[in-house]
């Protein structure tokens, strides 16, 4: 009985052996099996590989069209249209994607091209090779897992390949994507100094000008020029310089109706500087004192501003891409600028670039203000006036008597004074600080935003009337308006809201000053 026992545990361990060994034996085939299908997956092999140089004509599509290109030596042409402005570094790019083109992947026996966008295909590129050999490469869809792109040679739809190759990035947009193109010009908005936007109406115009208190003047279609707010101007300065083209229609426009460009519903011109490299033949000598420090490096280039002056016409909104058609000055091509780049403009009258800081008079310049609050009239008025100094005597010594004899008798007749200023209130003196106080914050107040009429007819609550020394004059009143704001009218007849808090917080400074009842 022990011995069949141990005769079955023998046999079940040798069962047992095999089964192992079958187990062993098949995962190694498995691994083995993997390992190739890895090694496979990544070998990549060259599909396509033809060079510039072997390249006679080609040929793919271009949104809507089919374009067929010549090479000549430096050169490529467009066939049917030689005089077209073939931008040469332009198909250059796009021919270099197919100097080697690999397969990641190799997929036969296909049956069902239509499965990877083979039958309807994004693109279809066509070469025809120096030495009468042809190639063609349809190109289909992407993998929507790995990005690449199927493709097919020769018409052999039974034989896929993917490849990282972005073909039909490469080959796309449309005719003026391959087409030499003028430069729109590049603007740096530092140097800009004048903006004029011509309009049926609400035409405007900027310029920058020092003899304002903001740096820029506006001048609006009646000619009525305005100080313009520094930071609208200088947000101006920036969309302009910003603007840049994005759509090229045609190199040659012969009608220009079409576009709305023959009476265009805006023109821009601006006025700026441009460096450009010094006229070396130019020895004036100013510029040999710019270069006395450029001695140890003679080769260095000097640049000098150049006025330049730009003009934009604007027509019509292209109805395919959204787009302005615009022409530059009295060039031939056709170009588009996007809305965006230029609704500010067309948009903008002078109005909105009015400033918003409420005019004011430095208290040096000052003569008097007069300040009627409430129907009472204050008189403000700031004296400066120069006195002598009273020396201290009693801290002198004998022996500095002795010594300065000489000196005191030489300066008898000069005298030490100071600058004395006083401030006064009806002509009594007044608090220096309260006065100041007061005056800084006159000269702070700014509006909230500008009005282009008032139709508010209430009384003034307070008004500033400002009298130089040159004789000059600024009024400002403030009137209530409504729970929140107050209406400022100038001078000028020009109008703005102020927050009703900086009023009231005015108004407080003022009745300090004048220790009136708050």
């Amino acid at each position: 009985m022990k011995k069949k026992r141990g005769l079955f545990v023998i046999l079940a361990g040798v069962v047992l052996l095999c089964v192992l060994i079958v187990c062993y034996v098949a995962l190694l085939k498995v691994n083995s099996s993997e390992e190739k299908t890895t090694e496979e997956e990544t070998a990549q092999e060259e599909a396509v590989a033809i060079a510039s140089d072997d390249i006679s004509t080609l040929t793919f599509e271009a949104g809507d069209q089919t374009l067929t290109f010549q090479k000549g030596e430096d050169s490529w042409t467009l066939e049917g249209q030689e005089d077209f402005p073939v931008d040469a570094s332009k198909v250059d790019s796009a021919v270099s994607y197919l100097a080697s083109i690999k397969a990641d992947r190799t997929l036969t026996d296909v049956e069902d091209p239509g499965e990877y966008g083979l039958d309807d295909p994004v693109n279809v590129i066509e070469v025809v090779k120096t030495d009468g050999s042809t190639e063609k490469i349809t190109v289909g869809d992407k993998n929507s897992s790995t990005g690449n792109t199927y493709i097919c040679l020769n018409d052999d739809t039974s034989t896929v390949y993917t490849t990282g190759t972005d073909l039909g990035n490469a080959f796309s947009g449309g005719l003026y994507n391959y087409a030499e193109s003028e430069d729109y010009p590049t603007i740096t908005s530092s140097t800009i100094s004048k903006i004029a936007v011509e309009k049926d109406s609400n035409s405007y115009t900027l310029t920058n000008n020092g003899k304002s208190s903001t740096g820029w003047y506006v001048e609006g279609s009646d000619k009525d020029k305005q100080e313009a707010d520094s930071t609208q101007a200088g947000t101006l300065q920036s969309t302009v310089a910003g603007i840049s083209f994005a759509g090229y229609y045609d190199y040659n426009c012969t009608d220009w109706t079409v576009y709305g460009l023959e009476k265009p519903k805006m023109t821009l011109t601006v006025d700026y500087t441009e460096e450009v490299e010094a006229d070396s033949t130019d020895d004036t000598e100013s510029d040999s004192e710019a270069n006395t420090d450029d001695t140890e490096d003679s080769s260095e280039t000097t640049t000098q501003a150049v006025d330049k002056e730009l003009v934009l016409y604007v027509g019509n909104v292209n109805e395919t891409d959204g787009n302005y058609y615009v022409r530059l000055s009295d060039s031939s091509e056709l170009h588009g600028i996007s809305q965006a780049s230029l609704d500010t403009l067309l948009n903008g009258k002078a109005f909105d670039y009015w400033k918003t800081s409420i005019d004011s008079m430095t208290i040096s310049d000052l003569d008097h203000l007069d300040v009627t609050y409430q129907g009472t009239t204050y008189t403000l008025k700031r004296v400066v006036t120069e006195e002598k100094v009273e020396k201290d005597e009693s801290k002198d010594t004998d022996a500095d008597a002795d010594a300065d004899a000489d000196a005191d008798s030489e300066d008898a007749d000069e005298e030490e004074t100071k600058t004395v200023t006083t401030y006064y209130v009806n002509d009594q003196e007044a608090d220096s600080d309260a006065f100041t106080e007061f005056y800084r914050a006159a000269a702070g107040m700014t509006c909230q935003s500008r009005l282009e009429e008032n139709t508010n007819k209430g009384d003034a609550e307070l008004t500033l009337s400002y009298y130089g020394t040159d004789g000059s004059e600024i009024t400002i009143s403030y009137t209530p308006r409504d729970s929140s704001f107050y209406v400022m009218e100038d001078q000028d007849g020009n109008y703005g809201l102020v927050n009703k808090m900086n009023v009231k917080d005015l108004i407080d400074a003022f009745l300090t000053l004048t220790e009136e009842e708050k």
